[in-house]
């Protein structure tokens, strides 16, 4: 999933800072279930792997 830098600051600014941490070309979400990184790929686009990871997880056999 990639969101445009706008779209993403505005997601941020909803879920609030004590949540969010940086570093340069990645923002880290603390979420319930797991950090999810956000990457900067290109000059207005930041993706994460976080919905495709989070179905593998509920899908996969458990052992």
């Amino acid at each position: 999933m990639c969101l445009s830098t706008q779209a993403l600051v505005l997601f941020l600014n909803l879920i609030g800072s004590d949540l969010v941490t940086t570093d340069p070309g990645r923002i880290i979400v603390a979420a319930e279930t797991g950090d999810v990184h956000w990457v900067l790929t290109s000059d207005d686009e930041w993706c994460t792997m976080a919905p495709q990871l989070d179905r593998l997880a509920r899908f996969s056999p458990v052992h």
